[in-house]
């Protein structure tokens, strides 16, 4: 048998998550996008509080001295692609970043956006804490990937706390006999782990279900018998989330052929490397 735990006993202690409060804000990325754009941002300072009538004066003088200054005008409004296309005050469609060519053009931007609102009525202080804000907000977004980096983060704490040789992120050419197993495909794995043998992981996590389970568990198959030539080597699949309900028919299958383990049995996978004769 190739996992020792029953598979639906595998699939009733898939956790709820595997987040903690770190998880949800990568603040350093979002001091660091707010850093890049800082000295537009000191700039467009100069707008603020100005009066709506005076506006349009104000950003002709600014874009004559500092024209650069406008070309962060997209992430006011929480936007990163300059490319988005939008419908113009005329019905035209546009590029956004077609706003930023001129001072009347970079007018009719603040104008149309309701950002003459803000800067006018000084609820502003600082453009710099504002587009903090934002990378914050925008940062929710990116939640999604990290949720796999929590998962590989986890690992690599469990393991250095067991005192286990590792790398992480090797790629299959390190293992020349091995890698003739895979042809053309450079694969990378999430850890190799050293002992008696030599284990070779794959770590994910879902918390929610979608087609790209059914097709990472199909891979995995796939990938699982190009090992069972080598006595020294082992391929291991660390696996969880609720997701899996949604395509559990699938994992199901592969549980058949592939090891695998999840965060409640984890504990028996780090035995089995210490252990292995």
């Amino acid at each position: 048998m190739i996992n020792k735990l029953n598979f639906d006993d595998f699939l009733n202690t898939l956790q709820d998550t595997n987040r903690n409060l770190a998880f949800y804000v990568d603040w350093q990325k979002c001091l660091d996008k707010k850093d890049e754009i800082s000295i537009c941002l000191n700039h467009l300072n100069f707008l603020l509080g100005v009066a709506k009538t005076e506006m349009k004066a104000k950003i002709t003088h600014l874009f004559n001295e500092y024209p650069k200054a406008f070309s962060c005008l997209n992430i006011l409004i929480a936007v990163r692609d300059k490319n988005e296309k939008l419908f113009d005050n005329k019905g035209n469609i546009c590029g956004l970043k077609s706003y930023f060519d001129s001072a009347e053009k970079v007018f009719d931007f603040i104008n149309e956006s309701g950002l003459i609102e803000i800067f006018a009525n000084l609820k502003i202080k600082d453009l710099n804490d504002y587009v903090f804000g934002i990378e914050v907000g925008l940062d929710t977004n990116a939640r999604k990937n990290r949720s796999g980096t929590a998962m590989e983060n986890m690992l690599s704490n469990e393991f250095s706390r067991h005192n286990l040789k590792f790398e992480e992120q090797v790629e299959v050419n390190k293992f020349i006999d091995l890698n003739s197993n895979f042809g053309d495909d450079l694969k990378r794995f999430d850890f190799v782990i050293y002992g008696k043998k030599t284990y070779f992981i794959e770590c994910n996590f879902y918390s929610t279900g979608g087609s790209k389970l059914n097709e990472v568990a199909r891979s995995y198959q796939e990938i699982s018998p190009k090992f069972n030539s080598f006595s020294n080597y082992e391929f291991i699949w660390i696996t969880d989330g609720k997701g899996w309900f949604d395509a559990k028919n699938k994992l199901r299958e592969a549980y058949n052929i592939v090891r695998i383990y999840n965060l409640s049995n984890l504990s028996d996978f780090i035995y089995k490397v210490k252990n292995d004769k």
